[in-house]
């Protein structure tokens, strides 16, 4: 798990960790204590994807992996939109290889 990214997303963030942590239902102290020790419940997990607007999967080896190596180049809000454009972009790509097997059954 990669919970650098929510430091990395959240700083972008409207209103930064401190408004992201209270948006999640959490204490800012709790969230940079889940952060720096790389372990967080599901649902603050789950919270903080859903204000962030990403899919949950990308705090995980693989798809944070891809991430960071996307945003080391860029910066800010503008990197954490084009982010979140590559998730949407990698979402639709998946439901349609999904759609095609499942026609081809």
């Amino acid at each position: 798990m990669n919970l650098q990214l929510i430091k990395r997303y959240g700083d972008s963030y409207p209103g930064g960790l401190k408004r992201l942590a209270a948006d999640a239902g959490m204490s800012e102290a709790n969230l940079h204590r889940c952060i720096r020790n790389n372990k967080i419940q599901a649902g603050d997990l789950e919270a903080l994807s859903q204000r962030l607007g990403v899919e949950i999967g990308i705090f995980f080896a693989e798809a944070s992996n891809a991430v960071e190596t996307q945003s080391d180049s860029q910066h800010g809000e503008v990197s954490w939109l084009h982010e979140k454009i590559a998730l949407l972009e990698q979402r639709i790509k998946d439901k349609d290889e999904l759609i095609k097997m499942l026609k081809h059954q």
